[in-house]
């Protein structure tokens, strides 16, 4: 019997799972490990699968059962065969005594072949040919740690959890706050709160100051009203949190912005609502730039937005973070931004190993 790590994209329908796993099966493959992955091209599934002999005829079904053209099988080893978490956490208790051995924890998290601290800079020449099998794991404002793993690319699921092992050596530190100021591009200071109950009202209003226009690229409707079921929506954590934003002096709120869960494990959706007098003035991306910190605050590997294709402010915002924008499929397009690529970088401790001999360039065999 021989272990493989076999990575595919399984169609989001009730039993298309239950399918691979019996197809695997009638091979006669034994799935000992599965992990759900965001990645560039969705969802994708990781099995780890015990396989008497040729592989080959079992990943020729799987790739069957696939939604899209690559099926990647490399072989595994007993030792990956185990629980995730209880290997993040260990890796996390050995870290609080030797911090400077986070590239090697960083290896061992993410099974690379090679890992090493390095300067956030252009690529080095090695690895310019393969960057979909490299990633870059920004530690603090100049150095990061680099990992190559040529025979798989990462997945945005990983590197949300290197990022989030970084930040378990850095300081002690609090949820991100919900509430606080924020300057846009354009230099107006806003205010910026979670939405409760008692916001109702001003809410309301601020619906019906948009042009149906604005509301219909929100809702895909002209919603000019605020449902008290929509407001019951907006406040309830069960479904993620809402920001409202106000002109730093006071007054009702000018704009909205939504995270919210979605069944993808690990993904989020976030929706923005900015009056009209206000648009294009920085508030949709500041507000946007809020909820991605809050979003890898919460362990997200990736954020989505699905708007109506003539959005182009939408649009505009999630291209100035960073997001792949799908191409139109009726009428609407889909924006894919990866979470830890996207937040700013963090200072910490980890920033006075950087100049430490034997840190920077240190590579790993």
């Amino acid at each position: 019997m021989t272990l493989w790590r076999i990575r595919a994209a399984v169609e989001d329908r009730p039993g298309q799972l239950a399918g691979v796993v019996g197809a695997m099966a009638a091979e006669g493959g034994n799935v000992v490990g599965l992990s759900i992955h965001a990645d560039p091209v969705g969802v994708v599934d990781e099995f780890i699968v015990d396989v008497p002999g040729d592989h080959r005829g079992l990943v020729d079904e799987v790739a069957q059962r696939s939604v899209s053209d690559s099926v990647m099988a490399v072989p595994a080893q007993p030792r990956e065969v185990g629980d995730d978490v209880t290997r993040s956490l260990l890796l996390t208790a050995r870290l609080r005594s030797e911090p400077n051995q986070l590239p090697e924890a960083l290896r061992e998290l993410l099974l690379a072949d090679e890992a090493r601290w390095c300067n956030l800079t252009p690529p080095e020449p090695e690895f310019q040919e393969e960057p979909e099998t490299t990633l870059l794991v920004p530690v603090g404002p100049l150095r990061g740690v680099r990992l190559r793993r040529p025979d798989r690319p990462f997945t945005w699921t990983e590197s949300a959890r290197a990022d989030a092992l970084v930040r378990s050596v850095l300081p002690p530190a609090g949820p991100v706050p919900t509430s606080g100021s924020l300057v846009t591009s354009s230099g107006e200071e806003l205010f910026v709160w979670r939405v409760g109950a008692n916001d109702g009202e001003s809410l309301r209003r601020l619906h019906l100051r948009c042009s149906e226009e604005t509301t219909r690229r929100r809702y895909f409707t002209t919603m000019r009203d605020l449902s008290p079921g929509m407001l019951s929506v907006f406040c309830d954590t069960e479904h993620g949190l809402t920001l409202a934003a106000r002109p730093a002096e006071g007054g009702d709120p000018l704009a909205l912005a939504h995270l919210m869960y979605t069944p993808d494990p690990g993904v989020g959706e976030v929706a923005f609502l900015v009056e009209d007098s206000h648009q294009g003035l920085g508030v949709g991306t500041a507000l946007a730039r809020a909820l991605t910190t809050i979003a890898a605050d919460w362990g997200l590997a990736e954020i989505r937005a699905e708007t109506v294709a003539g959005n182009r402010p939408m649009q505009r915002v999630m291209r100035t973070m960073g997001a792949t924008i799908r191409a139109p499929r009726d009428g609407m397009v889909q924006a894919r931004l990866p979470v830890a690529g996207a937040v700013p970088h963090r200072r910490g401790r980890l920033a006075s190993l950087m100049t430490e001999p034997g840190a920077a360039g240190q590579r790993l065999a």
